[in-house]
Parts: structure tokens; C-alpha cells; sequence
């Protein structure tokens, strides 16, 4: 049975059942006073008897909810829920097919606070269809406490370095009730939200605006924190300033002050300081992560943005600005948009050691470096979401976004080569390079949408557009060294120098556009039709000069290191998708026709052309399962391709460090992927713990990896480059064979007797990657097993400490040299304590203990970082604190990498900030108000980024992080 076949075969069978008549359950639910439809609310369902289990819906942006699947004659109870608000309860026999309950009122919950007597243990953690809740009242944390400190609390969440994560995947996108808050930066929300004013936190993937209408997964999920705040913290001023001096000059001063007025939200934060506390994410470092122009990690391997949103290596000093705007502008209009500014100055110290996996060399080769750096960083950021419901039918949702970069650099270098098997000199390089980078990127998509008067049919049309440039310059100064080892044993040592400066600049625009229409079938079934065109266009150019010694300028063009290139994708892709859903089971299965066309052309210094096309079938398929005992389960599968950057397309030499070449490769074909993710929780408000399962596999074919190729003697290659004895040359390849499979499981429980919250995760991880070196495959197979364990306290807001543990066994495999196969462990053990005592007394400490096991020589350590402070609080409600702060008291601090490719093992140390004394003086601003009741402009919803009558996050039942779509909850 061929696939086509096959895919009719499967939309026949999940079509046949979608015919069913069910009997439904619809209404609406308003405010009492306000009459405004009341969004997000928890619709329950359930048969009208002592054990049944309730269904849950909620209600959309027009306050209306639907439920299906259910039996006529029967009694059903029906409850409706919402935070501020009164619970409503209404017993329902159904005597015909549509049960219409009419509109729904909720009264607001009017209590003194101060009265208000907390009974019974209040719930941890609830699954609100796709959606996993965490109530933050469970979980006490101190006065002072972000909300950072607070979501390391709960269950499967983890900060790690400024990294988000959620049940094993990285957060990249964190809302304040709904709204976006400085763009995507997940850090600066979390750092500059106390986390008093939180009272949930939700965890889901956002779909797309407009994947979230349609209710068909486009591919393009985010894994996104919801912070819901209190009722009664959304009217005020809130926040704090600091500013602390201490020894060696350290210091910090800074702030960040929130007013909050129902819908209308501003935000100001600001952060200056020498002591490595940085506030933003990797679109601000251009010029640290390279690009254009050539150079860099031109193969597979991991992204340096992933590195690069939590701290720099080295020491920085940080001077940045914010402001965040959000409002509801009458009943049609929301906005938001956000400035930030960030001025970085790091300054590093680094040391580095490889070594590689050779086959059929005399003996493997080592390289050591030692470098140091200076990199200042300014960036511009500005974020905007405009979002206008024209009428309940129609919406338009317009998200531009901005920003300017200016990067400069020096560094200075040494590294040497030489051989594992007697230690002997191969070659060595003494380098000092500046750089400089200026750049923008814009982007901006519109999306359109339209629901018609039939339930479940839309069309929905997005364009988007990105624009980017760059230009650069770098000046290089190396001296070579070249060892030739002769028979008797003396030595013939070689040398070159580089003076060159090089000019770089690249551009690109992208163009594109998707046509969605979905056609309702049934009453649980409906069809998507999409159609979408993108047009890239892109372009590189390098010019490279040697000093010419006759006049002492840079006039001699180096045609090797010189070079001019265009490319241009246009791709359009065609699908059909079908949707299913009754009871508790809903799946979504899809295939995509996609047809790529690359045209690359190399204008300097030859001209040389690249014509290809590829054309790809795409499948994805997702089922769900939730359970009305708390139980979900959801398996998802989709293919897509990877297209390579156009600084691997280029073939221009990089020759940054003379010892290590790296180039591009204008006849990489583009990656096809497939991807499967299969994830189980378990939670509910009568359940005692929470259990949360994934694995995630990623299986890639014609995967973008490394080819090295390190000379054994002095050789010209066939594109013309010399390399000398022991030097490298890199280019990027398609390979087969590349995996990636994670699994990730989380277990939490509160402890009450002993007022403690018990977390317990474990993973495990197998990366498969291909490589070539010396015209070798290699396969680097890394198996990986973590476990981790956090204890906190629930004690009360006076005490809060945390005692946690991590540990990383990881096994090295490879294929060719078994000789070099390694294993090496990896552990830290934290304990955070903060103890408010007495009349305003605070004590704040924390230690980290790492260890590492099975590195290479000097790397194999363990040292404890421990940090104390002492403070007094004071002033009128303590608004004030006075703290001296004592970093590093044992002298241990320390920083080691371990990275391992499929060529080789490097481990790296950094500079790290060493022990300080610092005196701060904290003020904090607390001054909140009563919402008003009767006021339109009160906030009365979580808004989940969707459009006029259109569910935000989601239909069908409430899936707000699978989207929805209109057909099923209107």
C-alpha cells in the first residue's frame, strides 16, 4: 500500500464516525454589572449523579461555549467558574439537539480581604484541557521574591543561566495575562515581576495567531508561560529600586516600577551594573553569533542564541533601559509595544582544549588555546502587537518588530597544535583581530481573518515580511609557526604572517504569504485547505585586502578570501488537513505538497551558478486524549525541511584563526526532518502529586553537519587553499544518519506534614552525529542520563529556602578511534536559603557546589561558590532594606564546558567574577487599589492573542494551547 493510499484510507476511517448526531450543551456568560462578555472562564459538565467526572470547556472572546457529544434525557449539571467572580450552578435535562442555556451572569465576589479565612489545603496543579495551572498561593515564597524564584517551585520548571524550561523543552515566549511584556524576552518578565502579584501560572504551547483561528497546528508552536495576576493587584504602582558600591569598584544600581490600571499596563525597568547581572536575550548581540560573510560554525551543532540568552562568559558591565506598554483601547482595539535598550562591555579569559578523531594518522592531534577578549554591544529593540476586532465576524492583527545592533570587538590569541602520541609542536599561531558589526532586522506580519455565518467557516490570509543588513569589518594580525619533524630527530620550524582587513555586508528580504480556509463536515469534523508562497532573497559579500608593504595600506585584494553571492528560495506548499473531535479523544492529521526552488549564484571572484529544486511530501498527525480524571495524552508527528543559511552556501574562506579555515558549500541540499513527541500528564485538584512524561525524537536526513579535514603534510586542496601540516579546513556537508531523542519526566508532591514541595525529574538523551574528517564518516553517539531533585519550603513568607540536586552521567561513543570513546559525569548541589527574623532582620544565602568527572587534563574539578548577605529592613511597611552582600566567600568560583561534536571533544574554561563586598540600599513601591466594578476598561479575561469571536487559545473544548478554531465553541 503506497502512502497516498494509505493517508485516504486513515481521513476515511476518522471521517466515518464524524457523521454522529450528538446533542450539545451552548450559552454565554456576561459580567452582572458590566454586561460584558466574561472570557476564559471554566465551563463544567457533568452528568447529574454522585461520582460523575466534569468535562471542561472555556468560554471565547464572546463570552459563548459550547459542548458536544452528549446524550438527550439525561441530566447534566453545569457549573461556571471564574477567578473574582461568584460560581453559577444549573441542572440541565436535554430534550432536543442544541440545549441553548441562554446568557449566564456572574456576580462579582465582593469580600473584605483582611476577613477572607483560608480553609483546607489549597491546589498545586490542575490540567485545564491542554492547558497545566499552577496556583501560586501553594507555593510561599518570600516578600521580596521574583517570579523567577517563584516558577523554580513547581514542577518540571527550571531557570538555568536565564534558559526557561517547561517539561524538558525551552520556554520562549512568557505573557502577563495574556499580553506579551518586552516582546519574547522571557528573562526580563520573569526578573522584573514580583512574584506577590502573581496568582497562576500557566504552562501550554501558543499556536500562531493564525493556527489558533483555524485549530490546525502549523508547526509553528512556542512552549509559553501564562502569569495570571490577582484580581486585586491590577490596579497600582509596584515595584523597586536598588543601588549598591563595593570593593574593587563593584557596584549596581537599577530599578523597575509598574503601573497598572485594569487593562492599561505600563512598565519601566532599568539595570546598571559590573557584576555580570544582565537582563536580555540573543537578538541583542549581533556580531557576537557571526554571520554573513563567511566564518563561524558553518555545519550542524547547537545555536549560539541558545547560548547566548543567559550570561556572557568573562565579566560584563551592563547599562540597558526598558518600557513596556499594554492597553485595551475601547471594545475593538488592543495594543502593546515595548522599547528596550541594552549596552553590554564583557571582557573574557579562555581557555580551550580539542582533540580530534583521526583514523589512519599517525596520532591524533591536540589543539590548546588561550585567548583574550573585549566585546561592547549596544542594541535597540522595539516590539508591537496591534490587534483590531472590526466586528465579531472580522479581525486584523498587525505584529512589527525592530531593532538595531552596533558590535565591536578585540581579541588576542594563542594556539598551538601537537600530537597526542609524543607530544611534539605542529604548528602554533600568535592573533590579534578587531571587529567590527552594525546592523537592523525588521519584521512585520499582518493577519487577517474572517469567520463566515456558518460555524466552523473561516479563511484567514497572513503575510509576512523580514528585512535584514549588515556590515562589518575586521582587521587580522597573525604570526604562523610551522614545525617540520625531521628523521633524526631535529626540527624545522616554517613561519607566515597575515596583515589583513576585510570589508563584510549582506542583506536579505523574505516575502511571504498563507492562505487558510476551513469547511466544517460534521459536527465533529472539519477540513482545512492552506496555500502559501515565500519569496527569500539574500546576499553576502566579503572583500578582504593584505597590507601592501609598499605603501603601508590595504590595497592588495586576496581573490581566495574575496567573494560575492546571491541566493534566493522560493518555496509554495499546499495542504489539506482533516480535524476530529468528540468526547475526550480530538486528532488532527494533515499532508503537505512542497516544492522549493534554489537559485545561487557566485558573482566574485568567479562566476559560478547553483539551479536546484526539491520537492517534498510533509506529513503531520496529533491525537489527544484527556481523561475526566485528569489524565492527558497527546502523540504528534510532523516532517518539514531546513534550509541552509546562506553562510553555509557561500564559498568564501574564513581564516579568523589561520589554523582552523572554515568555508562554505553552495551545493548543500536543504534538511528533512521528522519529528515525533509523545507526552503524558497526570494531575488534578484531588490528586496529591503531579506526573509529567515527554519524548521527543528528531530524526534528520540530509543533515548540515561538519567535514574537517586537518592536513598531514603541506598540501593544496582542490578549491586551491593551502594548508600547512596540522592545519584545519571545515566546510559544511548533507550526511544521513543525524538523531536526536530526549525524554524527560517530572514527579511533584507536597509534603505537608513537613510543609515541604518535593520535585523530582529524570532524563534521558541520545545524540547520533554524523560527521567527516579526513574524508572519514564518523558517527559521535552521546547517551546521556540526568537526574534532578528539589526540596523546597512551604513553610511560610518569613522562611523560604530550596536544597537542590543535578547530575549528568554522559557516555561518548564513536566510531572511528573507540580509542577516545569517554565517559564523564557532571554534578551541582545547591542550597538557597531566605530567613526574615526579629524586627526586620534578613538573612540570604546561597552555595553551589559543582563537580566534574572524566574531562580532559586540569579540567577535572570541584569548587563551591558561596554567596551570604545580611540586611535590615525599615521605613513604613519596610519598604527600605539595607544589605551587605559577600560574593564568593570561599574564593572557588569557577566555570568549565564540556562540548562534544563529531569531530571532536573541547572543554573550555572562562573568566569568572571573583570574591566582592558590596553594601545595597532596596527600596520597594507597593500601593495598590480597588478594581472598579462597573467600569468597562476592568479586567475581566485572560487574553490568549486571538481575534474577534474567535477563541483565544482555543476551541474545542478549551484546548487553548492546540488552538481551537471557531466550528465547535460558537
Amino acid at each position: 500500500m503506497n502512502r497516498f493510499t494509505f493517508i485516504v484510507l486513515l481521513l476515511a476511517g476518522l471521517a466515518a464516525p464524524a457523521f454522529a448526531q450528538n446533542a450539545q450543551i451552548t450559552g454565554s456568560v456576561v459580567d452582572s454589572v458590566s454586561r460584558e462578555a466574561v472570557v476564559g472562564a471554566y465551563v463544567a459538565v457533568s452528568r447529574n449523579t454522585p461520582d460523575a467526572k466534569p468535562e471542561y470547556v472555556t468560554t471565547d472572546v464572546n463570552g459563548k461555549f459550547t459542548f458536544t457529544g452528549l446524550a438527550k434525557q439525561v441530566s447534566y449539571l453545569v457549573k461556571v467558574s471564574y477567578l473574582s467572580y461568584k460560581d453559577f450552578t444549573r441542572t440541565v435535562t436535554i430534550t432536543k439537539d442544541i440545549e441553548n442555556l441562554g446568557t449566564i451572569t456572574l456576580t462579582e465576589a465582593v469580600a473584605n480581604l483582611k476577613e477572607v479565612k483560608v480553609v483546607g489545603q489549597v491546589t498545586a496543579m490542575e490540567q485545564k484541557g491542554d492547558t497545566t495551572q499552577f496556583n501560586a498561593a501553594a507555593f510561599k515564597t518570600n516578600p521580596d521574591a521574583t517570579t523567577e524564584d517563584l516558577i523554580q517551585k513547581m514542577p518540571g520548571i527550571t531557570v538555568t543561566n536565564g534558559t526557561v524550561t517547561a517539561h524538558g523543552e525551552t520556554v520562549n515566549k512568557v505573557l502577563v495575562d495574556g499580553k506579551p511584556f518586552f516582546g519574547d524576552d522571557a528573562a526580563l518578565t520573569l526578573k522584573n515581576l514580583p512574584a506577590e502579584v502573581v496568582d497562576k501560572i500557566e504552562v501550554f504551547d501558543k499556536l500562531s495567531d493564525q493556527a489558533q483561528f483555524t485549530g490546525f497546528d502549523d508547526g509553528n508552536a512556542q512552549k509559553t508561560i501564562n502569569i495570571v495576576t490577582k484580581a486585586d493587584k491590577r490596579m497600582g504602582q509596584f515595584g523597586k529600586i536598588f543601588a549598591g558600591y563595593g570593593l574593587d569598584d563593584r557596584y549596581q544600581a537599577g530599578g523597575n516600577v509598574s503601573f497598572f490600571k485594569g487593562n492599561q499596563r505600563i512598565s519601566v525597568i532599568g539595570l546598571s551594573n559590573n557584576i555580570n547581572n544582565q537582563n536580555f536575550s540573543s537578538q541583542d548581540l549581533l556580531g557576537v553569533s557571526g554571520g554573513g560573510g563567511g566564518g563561524g560554525n558553518r555545519g550542524g551543532g547547537g545555536s549560539a542564541g541558545n547560548f547566548l540568552v543567559g550570561n556572557q562568559s568573562g565579566i560584563t558591565g551592563t547599562n540597558s533601559f526598558g518600557l513596556n506598554y499594554s492597553n485595551k483601547i475601547g471594545k475593538k482595539l488592543d495594543v502593546s509595544g515595548s522599547y528596550f535598550f541594552n549596552r553590554t562591555s564583557n571582557s573574557n579569559v579562555q581557555g580551550l582544549s580539542q582533540e580530534y578523531f583521526l583514523q589512519g594518522a599517525t596520532s591524533n592531534q591536540f589543539y590548546n588555546e588561550n585567548s583574550r577578549t573585549n566585546t561592547t554591544n549596544s542594541n535597540h529593540r522595539l516590539n508591537f502587537r496591534i490587534e483590531y476586532n472590526i466586528d465579531p465576524k472580522n479581525s486584523l492583527i498587525i505584529t512589527p518588530r525592530l531593532s538595531f545592533q552596533d558590535n565591536h570587538s578585540g581579541s588576542v590569541k594563542t594556539g598551538l597544535t601537537t600530537l597526542a602520541s609524543d607530544g611534539s609542536n605542529v604548528n602554533s599561531s600568535d592573533n590579534s583581530q578587531g571587529n567590527s558589526n552594525k546592523g537592523y532586522n525588521f519584521s512585520n506580519d499582518v493577519l487577517f481573518r474572517h469567520a463566515f455565518e456558518k460555524k466552523g467557516r473561516t479563511v484567514s490570509f497572513n503575510f509576512n515580511t523580514q528585512v535584514n543588513d549588515k556590515n562589518g569589518r575586521r582587521d587580522l594580525y597573525s604570526r604562523n609557526t610551522y614545525f617540520d619533524n625531521l628523521a633524526l630527530g631535529d626540527t624545522v620550524m616554517r613561519g607566515d604572517t597575515i596583515d589583513q582587513r576585510s570589508f563584510t555586508h549582506s542583506d536579505g528580504i523574505t516575502l511571504g504569504g498563507n492562505l487558510v480556509y476551513t469547511e466544517p463536515i460534521s459536527t465533529t469534523g472539519q477540513l482545512q485547505f492552506n496555500y502559501g508562497l515565500t519569496i527569500q532573497n539574500s546576499n553576502s559579500n566579503k572583500d578582504t585586502y593584505n597590507m601592501s608593504y609598499d605603501d603601508g595600506t590595504y590595497s592588495e585584494l586576496d581573490s581566495l578570501l574575496t567573494n560575492d553571492f546571491d541566493n534566493r528560495y522560493v518555496t509554495n506548499r499546499a495542504g489539506l488537513g482533516y480535524r476530529y473531535r468528540k468526547n475526550s479523544w480530538s486528532a488532527n492529521l494533515g499532508l503537505d505538497f512542497q516544492n522549493t526552488g534554489l537559485y545561487s549564484q557566485q558573482l566574485a571572484p568567479i562566476n559560478n551558478k547553483v539551479d536546484q529544486s526539491f520537492t517534498n511530501i510533509l506529513p503531520n498527525f496529533m491525537v489527544n486524549y484527556r481523561s475526566k480524571e485528569g489524565a492527558q495524552f497527546r502523540a504528534f508527528f510532523r516532517s518539514s525541511t531546513n534550509q541552509p543559511s546562506i553562510s553555509q552556501l557561500q564559498n568564501v574562506v574564513d581564516n579568523s584563526n589561520p589554523l582552523s579555515l572554515t568555508a562554505g558549500n553552495p551545493d548543500l541540499k536543504q534538511e528533512y526532518r521528522n519529528m515525533v513527541n509523545v507526552r503524558y500528564s497526570l494531575t488534578g485538584a484531588k490528586r496529591p502529586y503531579s506526573l509529567n512524561a515527554m519524548i521527543f525524537v528528531t530524526q534528520t536526513n540530509n543533515a548540515i553537519v561538519n567535514s574537517t579535514y586537518i592536513a598531514q603534510k603541506p598540501e593544496t586542496l582542490p578549491n586551491g587553499l593551502f594548508l600547512e601540516r596540522g592545519a584545519k579546513f571545515t566546510a559544511p556537508i548533507n550526511v544521513d544518519g543525524s538523531w536526536n531523542a530526549r525524554s524527560f519526566f517530572a514527579y511533584g508532591k507536597p509534603i505537608a506534614p513537613l510543609k515541604l514541595n518535593l520535585n523530582v525529574t529524570t532524563g534521558f538523551n541520545y545524540v547520533r552525529s554524523p560527521g567527516m574528517i579526513n574524508n572519514v564518516p564518523n558517527y559521535s553517539n552521546t547517551y546521556a542520563i540526568s537526574q534532578g531533585l528539589v526540596v523546597s519550603s512551604n513553610i511560610s513568607d518569613k522562611l523560604d529556602f530550596t536544597v537542590s540536586y543535578s547530575g549528568n552521567y554522559n557516555v561518548v561513543r564513536n566510531s572511528i578511534q573507540p580509542n577516545l570513546n569517554n565517559n564523564y559525569y557532571t554534578q551541582g548541589i545547591t542550597g538557597r536559603v531566605n530567613w526574615i527574623f526579629g524586627k526586620g532582620f534578613v538573612f540570604q544565602s546561597d552555595i553551589n557546589n559543582q563537580s566534574y568527572r572524566g574531562l580532559g587534563a586540569g579540567y577535572n574539578q570541584n569548587f563551591t561558590l558561596w554567596n551570604a548577605s545580611v540586611g535590615k529592613k525599615f521605613l513604613k511597611n519596610n519598604a527600605g532594606e539595607l544589605k551587605l552582600t559577600v560574593f564568593d566567600i570561599l574564593k572557588q568560583n569557577n566555570s568549565i564546558t564540556r562540548n562534544v561534536t563529531e569531530t571532536y571533544v573541547q572543554d573550555v574554561t572562562n573568566r569568572v567574577l571573583t570574591q566582592y563586598a558590596m553594601l545595597t540600599f532596596t527600596y520597594t513601591l507597593r500601593n495598590f487599589g480597588k478594581m472598579p466594578s462597573n467600569n468597562g476598561d476592568g479586567y475581566r479575561r485572560r487574553d490568549f492573542d486571538g481575534g474577534a469571536g474567535f477563541p483565544r487559545g482555543g476551541g474545542m473544548g478549551g484546548d487553548r494551547g492546540q488552538g481551537g478554531g471557531r466550528g465547535f465553541d460558537n
